[in-house]
């Protein structure tokens, strides 16, 4: 049985090898031109010694848990504090990745009898936090306000009577195009609509 199921993945692989499909991982050469590292933390020598130095004064390796448990660390907190500041937020959450922090903010926020409006080329994360939320949701053309206004219009004469949710990328890193920003935001203040805006690419190159 073992050996009937590995030998129908390696006939798949094989069949992929000659296809030029199989993807085989790979270390790191040359310059990075394909990587989400645009302003260079993952080499940052001061990033280095930070890390170094707090590793030297005790500073947990390792989580030990959910923060809501016991694995919340000062480090967080000012990463965070950190954070607000510079967005000039009142607050920053921190997630363990871009792809869950979309997601758990998808699934949380909007709640039954609201609409999510989200861009089709919103980030797979955005997609899948839409998909397993509570909100109605509705994809509106890439970068077309008229889309989104026409998606609220409609659910609005439907009887919707919820939240609207406006979700969408500041900049989009597969084509390289930035949202029509001061457009959505208008949009937004038009409907009483909340924005969630994915900044992932954009942090550090486009914008604060």
């Amino acid at each position: 049985m073992k050996e009937a199921i590995l030998a129908r993945y390696d006939a798949t692989l094989r069949g992929l090898g000659r296809k030029d499909r199989l993807r085989t991982l790979a270390p790191r050469a040359g310059l990075d031109f394909s990587s989400n590292d645009y302003i260079g933390l993952a080499a940052s020598k001061r990033l280095g010694e930070a890390v170094a130095a707090a590793i030297a004064r005790g500073t947990p390796v390792g989580a030990t848990g959910s923060r809501l448990l016991r694995g919340n660390a000062p480090e967080h907190e000012q990463l965070e504090a950190d954070a607000a500041a510079f967005f000039g937020a009142e607050r920053a959450l921190f997630f363990g990745s871009g792809y869950i922090a979309n997601f758990a903010l998808l699934t949380a926020l909007p709640q039954k009898g609201d609409l999510l409006v989200l861009d089709e080329l919103a980030h797979a994360s955005m997609h899948e936090g839409a998909q397993a939320g509570r909100a109605e949701f509705k994809l509106a053309a890439h970068n077309d306000v008229d889309a989104v206004e026409d998606a609220i219009t409609r659910w609005r004469a439907e009887g919707g009577m919820g939240r609207v949710w406006i979700a969408f990328e500041s900049l989009y890193s597969m084509d390289g195009d930035r949202a029509p920003m001061e457009s959505l935001v208008a949009l937004a203040d038009r409907y009483q609509a909340f924005i969630v805006v994915d900044e992932a690419h954009a942090t550090g190159v486009w914008g604060p």
